[in-house]
């Protein structure tokens, strides 16, 4: 991090304190916006910014992303545009042999178009390259994992083949497992293995990918640190790079349950809040993957069945997985959650559980978050809406790219899926994420999430406003924090900012894509960030 000085006035720019009031200056004293359109002969004392007519804005907040996951996950290999075995195993095969022996090897990225298909002799083939090695290879959605014999003999596999945890699949030949574990059975391997992959391993990546994000303009993340495969919580990890004045970015960050056994481990990360690294609640999967078929819908999808789903509106699953009981608990013990939901009837699940909490205490205390939303309805955009605030959302049009092909799954519908302007309309807080990790990196600049919200949702769906996307990456992103003092620039908030050349107002559409405005800059607790040479 940057300069020092205590106070600091910028001037002569375009500067925003929201995604529509403009300001003539912006008084900065240490770490938060101290007033606005002041006189500068008062403060004589400060140093002053000049912005050279570029404009400024508060902070953009990633509210969905898996920067500390997606550097474990490609620790060892980056599989990505490997969707075949083959391909995987001499991927893994060049890799591997690059990689310390002493330690397990992680890489990510694969795709298959049939994930059950995953067979014996490709486990074979995979064991023949990796030896008594652990490996564990996970897919592009996050949501699939093949691990080779090493590791499931290490995690004990064979002993729970009847034991799958809900929502989860072992793919079995034979009567034996092929080593491709799918959704919640992936925390098989996840809880007994992840521990094993250390600091060392993954820091490395998330610092490059921190970095990188600073530089496309984000100012903070939502991290889940943590996925269908298990927690990858790595918070003290963060702390320790913004001790160093290593840290580019506020990591808010989540502590991934899978039911109700494990919902109370969140508490014991409150009370170590740093200024840069929140604890800001829960995490948990209520149905699958989107790009995998697995929304869970009301309705039949094209491979003949209502998706998947991890959690039931009663205890037909086990009073585990009961989402009542679940989120009856999380208001109980004071847990912020954030819910994976792509599906009609995963959302109608989960609202039904949220009102229920609510009429039982006279409105919800705590704040539960939204993540994706697929297929919601415009009634339930209106049972969002009543719930006061205390029901946000955080959507990803780069899905409107990203996922564009998936007809296969979910027929004409999935050319109006994540309607993201309408959940806007309805007055549903909004927040706007990349969720990267699952879609990829070209589409995670916050000004090809305004390109593509602008310019490619389709003649299906109502495209967004400039206003929409900036208060988006803002405000509604952090309103999925729980906390006031960022998403703005005003009095008393910190002072997170990023920095352009051209103010985006001014920016056609078409341009967004070919010749984008450039971040100059951007700012954390009143602070000019640094980008530091990555750790060797």
């Amino acid at each position: 991090m940057g300069d020092q000085t205590a106070s600091k006035l910028f001037v002569n720019g375009r500067i925003y304190q929201d995604a529509v009031r403009r300001v003539r200056n912006l008084l900065v004293v240490d770490d938060c916006v101290a007033a606005v359109d002041v006189e500068p002969s008062d403060h004589m004392d400060a140093e002053v910014i000049d912005l050279d007519g570029n404009a400024i804005y508060p902070g953009f907040c990633d509210s969905h992303v898996h920067l500390v996951e997606s550097a474990l996950m490609f620790s060892g290999a980056d599989l990505r545009g490997d969707n075949d075995a083959e391909s995987i195993v001499q991927a893994v095969k060049t890799a591997i042999s690059e990689h310390p022996e002493e330690d397990p090897f992680f890489g990510g990225g694969f795709s298959l178009d049939d994930y059950d298909s995953w067979s014996l002799k490709d486990l074979a083939a995979l064991d023949a390259v990796t030896g008594d090695r652990i490996v564990l290879l996970g897919d592009d959605l996050g949501h699939n994992l093949i691990v080779n014999s090493a590791a499931m003999k290490k995690a004990d596999l064979y002993k729970h083949l009847d034991d799958v945890p809900s929502g989860g699949k072992v793919v079995v030949q034979d009567g034996k497992p092929t080593g491709m574990l799918r959704e919640e059975a992936m925390t098989l391997a996840g809880n007994q293995l992840l521990h094993l992959f250390k600091d060392k391993t993954i820091r490395p990546g998330t610092q490059k990918f921190m970095n990188l994000w600073a530089q496309m303009g984000y100012t903070g993340i939502v991290d889940l640190m943590g996925a269908p495969i298990g927690r990858i919580l790595h918070a003290k990890m963060c702390r320790k790079l913004e001790h160093k004045g290593l840290l580019p970015l506020r990591v808010n960050y989540n502590y991934t349950f899978f039911g109700l056994d494990d919902l109370e481990g969140g508490l014991e990360e409150m009370g170590k809040d740093t200024d840069l690294v929140r604890f800001i609640g829960n995490k948990l999967f209520v149905d699958g993957a989107y790009a995998g078929g697995e929304a869970w819908t009301t309705w039949e999808n094209k491979q003949g069945n209502h998706g998947l789903h991890t959690v039931t509106a009663g205890d037909s699953m086990g009073k585990n997985q009961n989402i009542y009981r679940i989120v009856s608990r999380l208001e109980e013990v004071g847990l912020n959650c954030h819910y994976h939901i792509q599906g009609d009837e995963a959302l109608n699940v989960t609202l039904d559980a949220l009102e229920a909490a609510a009429a039982k205490k006279g409105g919800l205390s705590c704040l539960h978050t939204l993540i994706h939303l697929a297929f919601p309805r415009p009634d339930q955009l209106q049972r969002i809406n009543k719930l006061n605030n205390k029901v946000v959302s955080t959507v990803q049009p780069g899905f409107w790219k990203a996922e564009a092909g998936l007809d296969r799954y979910y027929g004409k519908a999935n050319d109006a899926s994540y309607p993201i302007k309408e959940l806007m309309e309805a007055g549903v807080s909004t927040g706007i994420s990349t969720d990267f990790g699952v879609s990829p990196l070209d589409l995670s600049a916050p000004t090809k999430i305004m390109s593509i919200s602008m310019l490619d949702g389709g003649s299906a769906r109502t495209p967004l406003t400039m206003q929409d996307v900036i208060r988006g990456l803002t405000q509604g992103s952090a309103a999925t924090t729980g906390h006031n003092d960022v998403g703005a620039l005003y009095p008393g908030m910190k002072a997170d900012m990023v920095r352009f050349e051209r103010d985006l107002y001014d920016v056609k559409p078409e341009s967004l894509a070919t010749d984008p405005p450039k971040v100059l800059e951007t700012w954390l607790s009143g602070k000019k960030v640094i980008i530091p040479d990555s750790p060797k």
